[in-house]
């Protein structure tokens, strides 16, 4: 009995090769149903352990994930993908919302725009041209191409402080990977725990929401420091040093990022 998907012999139910399960006999509608729940209670089951680990136990995932316990999480890329997109969504649609467009009023004159940066031929124009295109199809026009292009900079921002790291961490020697990998679970991180409180904030009053958001910056500020000394185990106070020097530098890579994006964003580019 050959394989159906790969043509290799079968030993048993399952291809050696492949993996595919043998069934001959077409899918009945009933088999069909009960291998996408089989499929989703998998995916589902990996993707609340996998936040639970995240998010309560700093660090953890990382050092399982390089330890070689992986099958049971997913993967870092695609869990960073999937709260990262759930998270500009969110942002997204919470700046659309008319109650947080209140006060914004574009008048200005595009004629008296002066530019005195580089490259002042081609940016002069095309800035002029730009806010003029906000004037007349307003604010929102901006708004989404920005929100647009973040995800893209904070893209390339984890890649940046990760290189940074290797100066921080060279003896003892720490792969590239390493370091990436683990600001990749911290921003995952960031992201899930900010989507958890825009998802409370729109349920509880403002007077609650208020102080939510504070404790979970402090708890995110405790998130990450707790992350460093449970993944690269070094001293409280080496610890500390470290933290403060990375955390200086994401912050003026983050602005930086976020200034050449919003400049992209009026050049639509």
């Amino acid at each position: 009995m050959d394989c159906l998907n790969c043509g290799a012999k079968l030993l048993g139910p399952h291809c050696s090769l492949c993996g595919q399960k043998h069934e001959p006999q077409p899918p009945t509608v009933g088999h069909l149903l009960g291998e996408t729940f089989e499929t989703l209670t998998h995916a589902d089951s990996r993707l609340w352990r996998t936040l639970g680990t995240l998010l309560a136990r700093p660090g953890e995932l990382t050092r399982q994930w390089f330890a070689g316990h992986r099958a049971s999480y997913l993967p870092p890329i695609r869990l960073y993908l999937v709260l990262s997109v759930a998270f500009f969504l969110m942002v997204a649609l919470s700046a659309g919302r008319p109650e947080a467009r209140d006060g914004m009023v574009l008048d200005a004159d595009c004629t008296r725009l002066q530019y005195n940066g580089p490259f002042p031929s081609t940016v002069a124009p095309n800035l002029r041209e730009a806010c003029e295109k906000v004037q007349r199809e307003g604010f929102g026009s901006y708004q989404g191409a920005f929100f647009r292009n973040l995800p893209k900079a904070m893209f390339v921002l984890l890649p940046l402080v990760a290189a940074f790291m290797l100066l921080l961490y060279w003896r003892p020697r720490r792969l590239y990977v390493e370091h990436l990998l683990h600001l990749v679970h911290n921003q995952s991180a960031i992201y899930a725990a900010f989507i958890a409180e825009g998802a409370l904030a729109f349920a509880l009053p403002a007077a609650v929401a208020g102080p939510l958001t504070i404790m979970l910056v402090g708890y995110l500020v405790w998130y990450c420091y707790r992350s460093m000394r449970v993944f690269y185990g070094q001293p409280r106070l080496q610890t500390v040093a470290k933290y403060g020097a990375i955390s200086s530098v994401y912050l003026i890579l983050a602005l930086m990022l976020m200034l050449f994006t919003g400049l992209a964003s009026v050049l639509g580019v």
